[in-house]
């Protein structure tokens, strides 16, 4: 699942040494390379489905409470209306653990740049509040920034290739590394800044279209609990396939414009 921005962002950023373009996952982007996730893995999991004035398409997210559900700005801005799936790992089919919820308004962050996906952060306010189950958990935001050190695991539902159009049924994950900002800038250039995380796999693991807004977790020093430690926010412009990092909007950074907004 290369990682792809939860809309496309397919703003052709071109930097220097001929870097390839960003791309934004906006209408859905997939892991490639992942696994199928087991029932209840990741009960803080969302499926979006964002209607604007003329489109359709698909983000992820994650619930951070019985309320909201955090995603990437370009996923919500120009929403009309969101239709949020909890409690279930597949899109189609049924489920009975499946809870879908409509929006009462979503939130794009005032600083937002979709030129250079700067503070690509968002929330949805679910229009009622979700009973917690099994299957349905809020996810703790990240305490702190995360190290170079750290192996995040990237989740969604985006493509597996670049060849199939197709998103996957079974939601999605992979182990991937911290690739550090100055590495990253070498292929990106000067859009990477101290508020992107860049990752990547041993091969070609990642984000790609259907996987924006989904998040990048890490699991607590001596627990078992997850922390939510970025939003995936774009990929290579050179395909979901390719070697080049994955890109996702650090977490810490907005906890609290998050806490602002949400009260929580």
């Amino acid at each position: 699942m290369k990682l792809l921005l939860g809309l496309v962002l397919c703003v052709a950023l071109v930097c220097a040494r001929q870097a390839p373009s960003l791309t934004r996952e906006g209408p859905g982007v997939r892991i490639i390379g992942g696994n199928d996730a087991v029932v209840g893995q990741f009960p803080f999991i969302a499926a979006l489905n964002i209607q604007t004035e003329d489109s359709t398409f698909f983000c992820g997210g994650a619930l951070i409470s019985n309320e909201w559900v955090l995603t990437s700005a370009h996923c919500t801005q120009g929403a009309h209306t969101v239709t949020i799936r909890l409690g279930s790992n597949k899109l189609t089919g049924s489920d009975p653990n499946r809870v879908i919820l409509a929006s009462s308004h979503v939130v794009v962050h005032p600083d937002f740049d979709p030129d250079t996906s700067a503070n690509d952060v968002g929330l949805i306010r679910l229009r009622l509040p979700v009973e917690f189950t099994d299957y349905i958990q809020p996810i703790r935001l990240a305490g702190s920034h995360l190290p170079n050190s750290a192996s995040p695991t990237a989740l969604g539902w985006g493509q597996t290739s670049d060849e199939d159009p197709e998103f996957a049924n079974d939601l999605q994950f992979v182990a991937l590394a911290v690739v550090s900002n100055e590495e990253c800038a070498v292929t990106y250039g000067k859009q990477i800044t101290n508020n992107i995380l860049c990752v990547d796999g041993n091969y070609n693991e990642g984000t790609c279209y259907g996987d924006s807004g989904s998040p990048l977790v890490v699991r607590m020093v001596g627990g078992s609990a997850l922390q939510h430690v970025g939003i995936s926010s774009f990929f290579s412009g050179n395909g979901c396939e390719s070697t080049d990092p994955s890109g996702y909007t650090r977490t810490w950074p907005y906890v609290d414009w998050i806490r602002n907004e949400t009260g929580m």
